[in-house]
């Protein structure tokens, strides 16, 4: 088994829909790694994100716009054989995506993204109050390089 470089952005993309969830990683003023699972979705290029409108990762966000988002999807264990404990790994494709932060400030704009992120996860149609709107942070990561690899593929 071997693992392969994900150059194709079809199937980069395949791999980061199928996600249900992502790893935010943020750098904070003193240099220090910040990393946060969370809900998402993807649409043209962009990752779109929501969160309450204050904490550490924006605390972050605001010192330095870059950030990197991690997609995995979920791994079946295989082997080359059973008793061999080095031939076992886990099949499973990740996405590595670095891009810069902007953050939607409108009301209207926000509705829209937010109809793309519930989109994800869902495909029932919402309203939202005018505070629930108000309240929430929502912002896109502008994709500027996106890798990825496969892994426990089979020789051929």
């Amino acid at each position: 088994m071997k693992t392969i470089t994900i150059d194709n952005k079809t199937e980069l993309e395949e791999v980061i829909i199928s996600c249900k969830h992502c790893v935010l990683s943020t750098v904070s003023p003193d240099g220090s790694p910040y990393s946060v699972p969370m809900n998402f979705a993807y649409s043209e290029g962009e990752i779109i994100l929501h969160s309450a409108p204050t904490g550490t990762h924006l605390t972050n966000i605001q010192h330095n716009n870059t950030v990197c988002v991690v997609f995995c999807t979920d791994g079946n264990l295989v082997f080359q054989h059973k008793e061999v404990a080095c031939s076992y790994r886990m099949r499973a494709k990740s996405v590595i995506c670095k891009g810069k932060v902007r953050f939607i400030e409108s009301d209207e704009e926000k509705i829209q993204v937010m109809n793309k992120f519930m989109g994800h996860y869902t495909a029932n149609h919402f309203s939202y109050s005018k505070p629930a709107i108000q309240n929430v942070k929502v912002w896109i990561v502008e994709v500027s390089e996106m890798t990825g690899k496969a892994f426990a593929v089979a020789h051929k």
